[in-house]
């Protein structure tokens, strides 16, 4: 079968290749791809910037935005032919440290976790992948191929949990939210904050292309000025999406009083020219 490979840590290395087809001891479930997603990522893996092949293989399989249909599925477990899922890109390590014992193996606090496609484990760049059904998530077949987006809305939603779990306002629940810049992630935390009924604002920089429109379309109000013309709006919630540290700095005064930033960019790994560090994905 076919299949997109890097040779981590060699920029530009990557080929569709031939491999073999992926062993029962990846998983139980075999999956036949229906669609692959591609973000910053696979572009910064490519680049040679990070990525690590799984344990005595130079080559990893990449890809962890996915969505399959089942081919094969064991007799005892919630999975049956044809249904269509995606994969959970992170495994919990192998000690465990406290957050992967808990069930939070996105938060490990240890670093020993694995990834599909990025850290450890061959991703879904393939023809054929498979998993272990506790690490699969069955998604509606009317969705199509929009549910490639279920990998990056994990993202979103996980910062929505953690904006209501830290809200203290309970008899002032939040009214406003604004989401800075209008990528894919920006443009999905504004697609979950209408679906909480919240007055949305979406800033970014672009005037034209479809960013506007699509802000629009999901009912958000779309802004383009700069972030300091944002001044007045004061916000309950900003969720970040930019990972930019100029941003990020521009928008800690401008909060409401007692309200919060949730940080989902990803910054740089370099300092400042001031020597402060840039503010890390939470």
């Amino acid at each position: 079968m076919r299949a997109i490979t890097v040779r981590p840590p060699y920029p530009n290395s990557i080929e569709l290749q031939d491999v073999s087809e992926p062993p029962p001891t990846q998983g139980a479930l075999l999956a036949d791809a229906l669609a692959l997603g591609i973000c910053a990522t696979d572009r910064e893996i490519i680049a040679g910037d990070y990525g690590q092949a799984p344990e005595g293989r130079p080559r990893l399989i990449l890809g962890h935005e996915s969505l399959g249909r089942v081919r094969e599925a064991p007799d005892n477990c919630d999975f049956k032919t044809g249904d269509h899922i995606v994969g959970i890109v992170r495994h919990p390590d192998p000690v465990p440290c406290p957050a992967c014992a808990g069930g939070q193996w996105d938060m490990c606090r240890n670093g020993q976790y694995t990834e599909h496609g990025i850290k450890g484990l061959d991703g879904f760049g393939a023809e054929r992948w498979r998993i272990d059904p506790q690490f699969a998530v069955k998604v509606d077949p009317a969705l199509g191929i929009n549910a490639v987006l279920m990998e990056p809305t994990s993202v979103v939603a996980k910062a929505w949990d953690h904006v209501h779990r830290l809200w203290r306002l309970a008899q002032a629940p939040p009214q406003r939210v604004l989401i800075t810049g209008a990528g894919p992630i920006g443009l999905l935390a504004a697609l979950l904050g209408k679906q909480r009924g919240l007055d949305v604002h979406v800033y970014d920089h672009n005037k034209t292309g479809p960013k506007p429109e699509i802000a629009a379309a999901l009912g958000a109000t779309y802004h383009c000025e700069t972030i300091e013309a944002l001044e007045t709006l004061q916000p309950d919630i900003i969720i970040e999406c930019t990972g930019v540290p100029n941003v990020i700095a521009t928008l800690l005064p401008q909060v409401a009083p007692d309200a919060l930033i949730c940080l989902t960019g990803v910054g740089a790994s370099r300092r400042t020219p001031l020597g402060c560090p840039v503010v890390p994905e939470v």
